[in-house]
């Protein structure tokens, strides 16, 4: 199985103007790469709820993507679109009719915190005092994110102390230290999960075919 990785901050920013010519694109890429899937990252910056007032590149893009994504039905080589956002509740209700299935990804427990340091740390040379297991412990509420975050910043602090005659970076754990005294948990506002409680009865009512 194939997958394209599309980033829609990524995209307003390289593809300014060409956003609908892109989404032509990435369809037509995904057909050749059968089987495939599209992944777009962030897509509450992409497919937002569209408002009366705002620029019609924007309304005209949204609609490009939801006549590509109709055209699918009938389609033997269509793409899976898979959608990741951490703010389902800004979608605009056309994407979210044609993405009916939701899987909430909540924090991740130690256990698979620590299996995001592992693969985050991979390739990088660490110090013998550098425990995963205990860094895992020391960061709860850390979402997947932050947790990348806090190793690239822990990365910049080893560098910021580097000779200038060594290439040799190695990432001990007082620069993870360091790198927590600015690196937080992003964490949830009350607002926020009440928003998450209301998109998720909602989810559920559709699914039982109630109104909202």
């Amino acid at each position: 199985m194939n997958m394209l990785v599309v980033s829609a901050a990524e995209m307003w920013q390289k593809c300014w103007g060409d956003d609908e010519k892109v989404i032509k694109a990435i369809f037509s890429l995904a057909r050749k790469l059968h089987p495939c899937i599209v992944f777009i990252d962030e897509a509450d910056a992409m497919f937002g709820v569209r408002k009366g007032g705002e620029q019609r590149h924007i309304r005209s893009m949204i609609n490009q993507f939801l006549m590509e994504w109709d055209g699918l039905a009938t389609d033997v080589k269509a793409p899976f679109i898979l959608l990741a956002t951490n703010r389902p509740f800004d979608l605009d209700p056309a994407v979210l009719r044609r993405a009916p299935v939701h899987i909430h990804m909540d924090l991740p427990t130690t256990d698979e915190r620590l299996g995001i340091l592992k693969v985050l740390l991979k390739g990088e040379k660490l110090g013998s005092d550098i425990d995963a297991g205990k860094l895992a412990k020391m960061t709860p509420r850390f979402s997947g994110s932050d947790l990348k975050s806090l190793c690239v910043q822990a990365a910049l602090e080893c560098v910021g102390e580097q000779s200038d005659d060594t290439d040799v970076r190695v990432v001990e754990r007082r620069h993870f230290m360091s790198a927590l005294q600015s690196i937080r948990a992003t964490g949830m506002t009350k607002t926020t999960a009440a928003q998450y409680e209301k998109f998720e009865k909602h989810a559920r009512n559709q699914e039982a075919g109630e109104e909202y």
